[in-house]
């Protein structure tokens, strides 16, 4: 990622990183002056107007380094910035186009990670971590340069005996850093996973009154994430001293040797302080090369776990287009595993245009697994699935999923109006069109209860809405598309048998034209379907009408029955 960011920016970058040389560059030239004034004041007579031309110079390179500052920051920081907007699309454009499967596999804690902790973590390198290095190289080079100037050259070899030993605390403390910081990011991914799963499923959590347990759990992750950061934090507690250490080292050697030659004559005392000036500015790259590994250590490590993301494969879709109004759909011979266990075995089905069709079984018997299958949100691998004969694998995804739509028992609603929620996706909608929906999942007549009807904001998930409403809004939000085949996955869960069965019945007089597949576990609320397929353990075991099948005493009337008693001990 960024390799390519780089090949259409690497121009900023080039420019921010001369202009930060020529600062540099300038910044050395302050000791020299400052050493030369004090060789003219030590000598009378003084020269007031020479003085005074070197304490213009000296202020022209101070606003030189200003301005010089503010245009690096600009080309080297904004490039940075630029790079964090680049990665946040390019990640969030790789979340849409990835496969279902790839978010069963990726918390959202953990995919919330990168765009919380990696990627800044990639642009503090691409900021802090070039600038900390060019900085430290240009001003070795430069300072090294100026020193040689003033002073002879067997001292400033002497005074930076230290320097190697910087070298290599950096190779040892760098790698440890990686390491330590890899761990530490996984660490973060762990917390934000776990933080997520509670706060999404609080309400579960206190209805079963695990929140100690859950507690713990939180602790446990934030223990070890404490413990990792605190391992290299004592890396980096060693390293960063250790660095400053070597360059007072430095700064010592050279005021006792160069102290020596200025008391013997050999050194002028403007020469030394110049000296002793290069050696407090050779500090800084001394310090910056420990902080810089830090940065780019942990900038590399971030940078490794979004490229790992990156390459993970995407879903091929370069399909044509769905072949005309929906017709016909038909499933032959159809398998399907996660990973290694058999969801679905050998499904066969027909379905033609303005059927009321269901599918009914208990839960987890795979009738979510097929809701998604025909929706290509997971890829056909084995058997059949065609669409007014047409291979769905041959389909582009979103035209399919335009003329086919999948509504989930999942009722997430978005921080808007209801208007908005029912028409999501849409910037220009009738409202006429909004109630209409509405009226068929009977959801309007709780709108019209509210103060603002329609233009009422609702929160995040519909936090302000019971379960029944949000799945009635939800249904209402599949109705107002236009698709010739609507599945119907489960969405009237939290909605009692009599008012589902009443819904199911509106929809089914008033998009006479439209085919219904629903899918539940529900049997009363689809007896008066036009054929019912009865799942379990994957497989169809019976289909047909609702008198066939109570009729022929198999699983579908033992399902029956058993619902009945429990709608009796219900009441």
């Amino acid at each position: 990622m960024i390799r390519e960011f780089l090949q259409t920016h690497w121009k900023a970058y080039l420019a921010g990183i001369m202009f930060l040389a020529g600062i540099d560059y300038l910044q050395i030239l302050v000791p020299k002056y400052t050493g030369d004034v004090v060789n003219i004041v030590i000598k009378p007579p003084v020269d007031l107007k020479i003085i005074l031309n070197y304490v213009i110079l000296i202020v022209l390179i101070a606003g030189g380094v200003v301005v010089g500052r503010f245009i690096w920051r600009m080309f080297i920081v904004g490039g940075a910035r630029k790079f964090q907007k680049y990665a946040q699309q390019s990640l969030f454009d790789k979340f849409l186009i990835s496969p279902i499967t790839f978010f069963d596999k990726n918390s959202t804690g953990n995919l919330m990670a990168y765009f919380n902790n990696d990627i800044p973590a990639v642009s503090q390198m691409l900021s802090q971590g070039v600038i900390m290095t060019v900085d430290a190289i240009a001003m070795t080079v430069f300072v090294f340069a100026g020193m040689l100037t003033v002073v002879d050259y067997k001292l400033v070899l002497i005074s930076l005996i230290p320097l190697p030993f910087v070298a290599l605390s950096s190779w040892y403390f760098g790698g440890k850093i990686h390491t330590r910081f890899k761990k530490v990011q996984t660490d973060f991914s762990f917390i934000s996973q776990r933080a997520q799963e509670s706060f999404s499923n609080v309400k579960t959590i206190k209805s079963y009154g695990v929140e100690k347990k859950f507690e713990k759990l939180f602790y446990k992750e934030c223990d070890k994430f404490a413990r990792d950061n605190f391992s290299l934090l004592n890396i980096s507690a060693v390293y960063g001293p250790l660095i400053s250490f070597l360059a007072a080292l430095t700064t010592a050697i050279a005021i006792f040797l160069g102290g020596q030659m200025v008391i013997s004559g050999s050194v002028n005392l403007g020469d030394f302080v110049a000296f002793i000036s290069y050696l407090g500015m050779l500090t800084w790259p001394f310090v910056a090369i420990g902080q810089v590994i830090n940065v780019v250590q942990m900038g590399r490590a971030s940078s490794e776990r979004i490229e790992v993301l990156m390459k993970t494969e995407n879903r091929k879709d370069d399909g044509i287009p769905f072949p005309g109004k929906f017709k016909t759909l038909e499933i032959k011979g159809l398998d399907f595993y996660y990973d290694d266990a058999k969801v679905l075995s050998d499904i066969n089905l027909n379905i033609t245009a303005g059927q009321k069709v269901a599918i009914i079984g208990r839960i987890g018997c795979g009738k979510t697994t097929l809701a998604k299958l025909l929706t290509k949100l997971y890829d056909v691998e084995r058997g059949k699935i065609f669409y007014n004969g047409v291979d769905i694998r041959d389909i582009e995804s979103q035209s399919l999923r335009e003329n086919v739509l999948l509504i989930p028992q999942d009722s997430f609603l978005f921080s808007t109006k209801i208007s908005k929620n029912v028409a999501f996706g849409l910037e220009q909608f009738s409202e006429d069109d909004v109630e209409d929906a509405s009226k068929i999942s009977h959801f309007h007549e709780e709108v019209v209860k509210l103060d603002k009807k329609y233009d009422t904001l609702i929160g995040e998930k519909g936090v302000t809405l019971s379960g029944g409403q949000r799945q009635r809004l939800t249904l209402a939000r599949g109705l107002f598309k236009d698709a010739g085949l609507i599945l119907l996955d489960d969405v009237l869960s939290a909605v009692d048998s009599q008012t589902a069965s009443m819904i199911l019945e509106d929809i089914n007089k008033m998009l006479k034209d439209m085919t219904v597949l629903v899918i539940t576990h529900n049997i009363a609320s689809i007896k008066n379907s036009d054929i019912i397929f009865v799942m379990d353990e994957g497989k169809i075991v019976e289909s047909g009408t609702h008198e066939e099948l109570m009729k022929s005493d198999g699983f579908y009337h033992k399902l029956f029955m058993i619902q009945q008693i429990e709608r009796e001990i219900g009441h």
